[in-house]
């Protein structure tokens, strides 16, 4: 009602002006009379109107913002705190699976294929009979070699009985010595040969595909391939590591003994305890001069054989004494050029930025060093509709559902 005055001045300067022209002329009569009556309604209309409106001009507009506000409900997000534990400090590498063995089986022996004893990929055991090449052609051979053999062993024995009784020459028995040899070499060759028919599995291990089918004819070529084998309990891990950290951790005085394996993907949402642990079984004898990376491989039983050749894993050497730090999911960081932070909801439910110091990541955690406490509420959901200083309502992470 602030404006009362001015409305007040309005219609008194309206009501004058209607009264002025309704007034009459001193020297006429006052045959105006009901024009006069009609201005001074119109007067108290308009003042009331003017009045009224003046009233609400102010209070109307505040109550509806007023209204407005408690309609409009706070953000949500979830939130989780960080976990303590302590833990001790790892380089992070890639590598790469490989078989701890790896043979190519050809066909040594001419023939047609006769039998295949393994499907394409499954796993096979030492000694297994994979192929068998036509064995009834080199079996006759033999048979026909130890025949040949035979009579030249008869022979000798002959021309040795007669050589004792001065009945033949000396070059005859030499001759038939000869033979007997002959006879001996073309043998064994033949048993050999046979031998070849059957392509046996020289380790356990899984076999991959096929390159012929039964009725091919194989072993044209000096060298016929049927299939590859490879030992996969247990498997090589092959990674590198840069000479400077190579020289942090001692690897060329101490080297550890065991590093941990992880498969990529596999460790989210378990922590720390995840992968294997893998024997260091090999560490190269120079630094490659044009990655200044020197050449590592581990060792591990792969016993339930989840680990496959070409895949690739996350190996963790340790690098430092065990620390106590506070974990907290991977995901909830932000990185940007100032270094890694945090969104933490503070005591009065308003969103801070906190920059962090971070150090290796465990599983999907990634260790806190420096700027998070334990009872800090780190964002986890919703962070992509909050920005620092807005004020948040929090929830369960499963209420939240995907940000």
């Amino acid at each position: 009602m602030g404006n009362n005055n001015m409305a007040e001045t309005s219609t008194s300067g309206v009501c004058g002006n209607v009264a002025n022209r309704n007034e009459p002329s001193r020297n006429e009569p006052s045959r105006n009379e009901p024009g006069r009556h009609l201005g001074a309604t119109l007067c108290i209309v308009l003042a009331a109107a003017m009045a009224l409106a003046a009233c609400h001009d102010g209070s109307a507009p505040a109550a509806q913002s007023a209204q407005s506000a408690q309609a409009v409900p706070l953000p949500q997000v979830s939130v989780t705190r960080p976990v303590p534990r302590e833990v001790r400090e790892q380089l992070d590498l890639s590598g790469t699976v490989a078989p701890s063995a790896t043979v190519t089986l050809i066909a040594r022996v001419q023939g047609v294929l006769k039998e295949i004893g393994f499907a394409d990929g499954a796993y096979v055991k030492q000694g297994q009979v994979l192929f068998r090449i036509e064995p009834d052609t080199y079996r006759a051979q033999l048979t026909y070699d130890q025949s040949a053999l035979d009579n030249a062993n008869q022979e000798l024995v002959r021309q040795k009985q007669l050589t004792s009784d001065n009945a033949t020459s000396e070059s005859t028995l030499q001759k038939a010595q000869t033979t007997r040899d002959q006879a001996l070499a073309k043998r064994d060759m033949s048993r050999i040969n046979l031998a070849y028919t059957e392509i046996r599995a020289p380790f356990a291990g899984r076999i991959g595909a096929r390159a012929f089918d039964v009725g091919n004819l194989v072993g044209a070529s000096d060298s016929t391939k049927l299939a590859t084998l490879d030992r996969i309990q247990p498997v090589y891990v092959n990674f590198t590591l840069n000479e400077r950290d190579a020289n942090r951790i001692g690897l060329f005085t101490q080297p550890p003994r065991t590093v941990r394996v992880n498969v990529l993907g596999a460790a989210v949402g378990q922590g720390q305890g995840q992968g294997e642990d893998a024997a260091l079984e090999f560490v190269d004898t120079r630094v490659d001069p044009n990655s200044g990376a020197v050449k590592l491989r581990a060792d591990i039983a792969n016993r339930d054989a989840h680990l496959i050749p070409g895949m690739s894993v996350e190996v963790h050497i340790p690098a430092g004494a065990p620390q106590n730090v506070l974990l907290v999911p991977d995901t909830a960081l932000l990185r940007d050029q100032a270094g890694a932070s945090l969104l933490i909801v503070n005591g009065a439910g308003v969103i801070e930025k906190r920059a962090v110091v971070i150090g290796g990541l465990y599983g999907s955690q990634r260790a806190v060093t420096s700027g998070l406490t334990a009872n800090d509420q780190v964002v986890t959901g919703g962070a992509l509709a909050v920005a620092p200083g807005a004020k948040v309502q929090v929830v369960a992470a499963a209420a939240q559902g995907q940000s």
